[in-house]
């Protein structure tokens, strides 16, 4: 789309006391934008809106926030290719704690921010992501003071989880110490002699505190692994980008006055989930791209230095069982299944559900993954109400586009 054709959609779309963010040129982002516009109203729009920078000249707080981060001082020791790709994404996907530790096969953070707002859920609810990755959907949610809980298999997405929500709001000054005792504790994670305070057990402050120090560690890791850089040359710019990502992001929360919601990340199943009935409030997630990405074999290293046995993992894993893509498709299928089974469970009546689908004929033998989960999803009495077609950039090569499909539960 030329700069011509996008100013002249966006002339008819929109009037001119209301302005886009730059860089919202994609069909389906003036979608959301359109929708964000039809149906906020005017504090809405400034305060929860993910693709507009003013309405009637006040600046929307996404906007601000995205801006109050310095992205240039953040990333001022990351490679060019790393910088570049956070400061091109600046209102999309390089702010608040989205990028400690940027995770493959990640959902948009602006998107859901929009179709958070879709769902029609506030400050006080409760949304769920029962697959969650690297917590994309509780980042928003609790930018927007929503609660949320992920549920996730994999004890390394957990860390991810914890460490993204809790450095969303926490002291600064206990980060100055980290910074102190960072040398100490660097020998110690690369002598795999794990300090107490990363030891299983009770969820507390200073032990979420460490924890960014061991997601950073983990991640320095993994760039050494693809790099001539040694791990301990890497650590220290790794976790300096860290604590400055946070310490930046809360002096935007402060000034902005954020109110952040509450966030519980959780060790567990889609299959079987450790909720009650009737408790969640709306559903955003993604069931795993494992036709594009085996997510065991990505984050093998972390695993295994946490403690875990990658391939036991694969076992309970979403689309990581079966030989053959015929075998493979079943019971991928037959769990998604139990996934919407249990959605129907722990959502009220009139709950709003979304799932984002990858998809890929080639992949899948000609079967359309997002035609099957509709299937589902009626199976388990969830109405489907409309789709949203979204280009896929960076996994072109096994998954061209998804599509958002969105359900009522009308059990």
């Amino acid at each position: 789309m030329t700069m011509q054709t996008l100013k002249s959609i966006t002339e008819k779309l929109f009037p001119p006391t209301h302005q886009l963010i730059d860089g919202t040129d994609e069909i389906f982002e003036l979608n959301f934008a359109l929708w964000e516009y039809e149906n906020l109203n005017k504090q809405d729009l400034i305060n929860r809106a993910a693709y507009f920078k003013s309405v009637e000249g006040i600046p929307t707080i996404h906007y601000q926030t995205c801006n109050l981060q310095n992205l240039e001082e953040i990333h001022q020791n990351s490679s060019l290719r790393t910088k570049a790709f956070f400061l091109n994404g600046k209102y999309s996907t390089g702010y608040a704690t989205h990028s400690l530790f940027p995770y493959r096969g990640k959902f948009h953070p602006q998107m859901i921010r929009a179709l958070l707002n879709m769902i029609d859920v506030k400050p006080g609810d409760t949304v769920l992501d029962p697959m969650s990755g690297s917590a994309t959907l509780s980042v928003e949610a609790n930018l927007l003071g929503i609660d949320s809980i992920g549920v996730d298999v994999s004890p390394f997405c957990c860390l991810m989880g914890r460490v993204k929500t809790f450095a969303l709001n926490l002291n600064k000054k206990k980060l100055d110490q980290i910074i102190k005792e960072q040398n100490e504790i660097f020998q110690k994670l690369n002598k795999h002699k794990v300090p107490t305070y990363f030891v299983k057990g009770e969820q507390n402050d200073e032990k979420s505190y460490y924890e960014i120090v061991l997601l950073a560690f983990l991640d320095a890791m993994g760039f050494a692994r693809r790099s001539s850089k040694s791990l301990e040359s890497l650590f220290p710019i790794v976790l300096n980008r860290y604590i400055s990502t946070i310490k930046n992001f809360q002096t935007a929360r402060e000034k902005l006055g954020l109110k952040i919601g509450g966030s519980k990340i959780i060790e567990g199943t889609a299959l079987d989930l450790p909720l009650e009935n009737n408790s969640i409030d709306g559903v955003i997630t993604s069931p795993p791209y494992s036709f594009a990405i085996d997510y065991v074999d990505n984050d093998e290293p972390q695993l295994k230095y946490l403690g875990y046995d990658p391939i036991k993992l694969k076992t309970s894993m979403i689309g990581l069982q079966g030989r053959g893509i015929t075998e493979k498709l079943d019971l991928y299928f037959d769990m998604l299944d139990k996934v919407f089974a249990e959605l129907a469970r722990v959502t009220k009546k009139g709950t709003k559900t979304i799932f984002v689908v990858g998809t890929n004929d080639i992949q899948t033998k000609g079967v359309r993954l997002e035609g099957k989960i509709k299937e589902l999803a009626k199976g388990q009495k969830f109405k489907f109400l409309s789709e949203i077609l979204k280009p896929i950039k960076g996994l072109q090569n096994t998954m061209k586009e998804e599509y958002i499909l969105i359900f009522e539960n009308v059990k």
